[in-house]
């Protein structure tokens, strides 16, 4: 039990690292002060936490909740890895779109498809175990966790974009990590395995270099929301005001 609940607490810290990632640029790329290509940067990143976070946590719940009592099981990326491209390629279309136009219906819209779509990354992602007895998933309950997933997205999405209040900033963070960690935890509980059907499973890796992988990527984002903070700043172009100060002030 006791590791149980360190690995929950450890799924909700990722899950926060990667939705503040996905928040801080939510929060920039409105700003029209900023390039076209400061924003697009902005969008591309806050695109790639979100697909990537809900995959990658979602693979370290499977090896730690699923399969943890079956010491053949691998994991089989090839799949995820696809998907992954398609769904962060969507959702920087989306996210742009709400840079341009963020609009508060709009933009709570598109989260909810994003929220839809991190929902699949990590029903595919629990099924990309391989064990010996056949995987199966409860489909009713799993769509319905992801359509909550979906709304709780798009409340967050709403909340962050343009956000200018840190209350405003922290309530979205957090949303969306404990919704997510629920929903990756809430899919994990619908996955079962049935033993009347044997099935191959060598291809993919073990539960203990998945370990590494997503230990990997949770370094991966915390640098990210690093290097994305030391640069935010010069990223910023002057505004009209300021180059008129700037202009009186050399005179």
């Amino acid at each position: 039990m006791d590791h149980q609940i360190l690995f929950v607490l450890g799924v909700l810290l990722g899950n926060a690292v990667g939705c503040l990632l996905a928040v801080f640029c939510l929060v920039r790329m409105t700003d029209q002060r900023r390039s076209a290509r400061s924003r697009l940067l902005l969008v591309l990143v806050a695109s790639w936490a979100l697909v990537e976070t809900a995959r990658d946590d979602m693979l370290f719940v499977a090896a730690t909740a699923i399969h943890m009592s079956d010491y053949q099981v691998h994991f089989f990326l090839a799949p995820s890895m696809v998907l992954t491209v398609l769904a962060v390629a969507f959702t920087a279309g989306v996210l742009w779109l709400v840079a341009k136009h963020p609009h508060p219906v709009w933009t709570a819209g598109a989260g909810t498809a994003v929220g839809l779509l991190l929902g699949v990354m990590s029903l595919q992602a629990a099924l990309a175990g391989r064990t010996s007895s056949a995987l199966s998933i409860d489909t009713v309950n799993a769509l319905v966790v992801a359509a909550g997933l979906g709304v709780a997205t798009g409340i967050s999405v709403w909340l962050g974009t343009g956000a200018t209040r840190r209350s405003t900033i922290a309530t979205a963070v957090t949303l969306l990590a404990i919704c997510l960690t629920i929903a990756q935890y809430r899919i994990a509980s619908v996955v079962t395995t049935d033993p009347s059907i044997q099935v191959d499973s060598d291809a993919g890796i073990d539960p203990i270099q998945l370990g590494v992988f997503t230990a990997v990527a949770f370094g991966i984002r915390a640098i990210a929301l690093t290097v994305m903070s030391i640069i935010d700043e010069s990223s910023l172009e002057p505004s009209p005001d300021q180059d008129l100060l700037a202009i009186r002030d050399r005179h």
